[in-house]
């Protein structure tokens, strides 16, 4: 999605980039067809804009939030210091 911009709202956009990556789509896209799926989807939405997500990738090691996928470093060297 950062590299090559895709519409991740089609579910055969997520079944190409998920083959692409070595899985297999059919079980996820099956599951995310599920309402516990989507309400467990909703929860975790909430609860990543109660903690001050503004878009994603967002990654927490703790209270600390990492924005951006040119982050990933910070978040390892915080990870390590845990």
């Amino acid at each position: 999605m950062w590299i090559e911009p895709q519409n991740l709202n089609d579910p055969q956009v997520i079944g190409m980039v998920l083959t692409k990556a070595g899985f297999e789509p059919k079980h996820l896209l099956a599951a995310i067809e599920h309402q516990p799926v989507k309400d467990e989807l909703r929860a975790n939405t909430e609860e990543a804009v109660s903690r001050g997500v503004f878009g994603a990738p967002t990654f927490f090691v703790g209270d600390r939030m990492f924005f951006g996928q040119d982050r990933l470093d910070f978040v390892e060297e915080a990870l390590n210091a845990a």
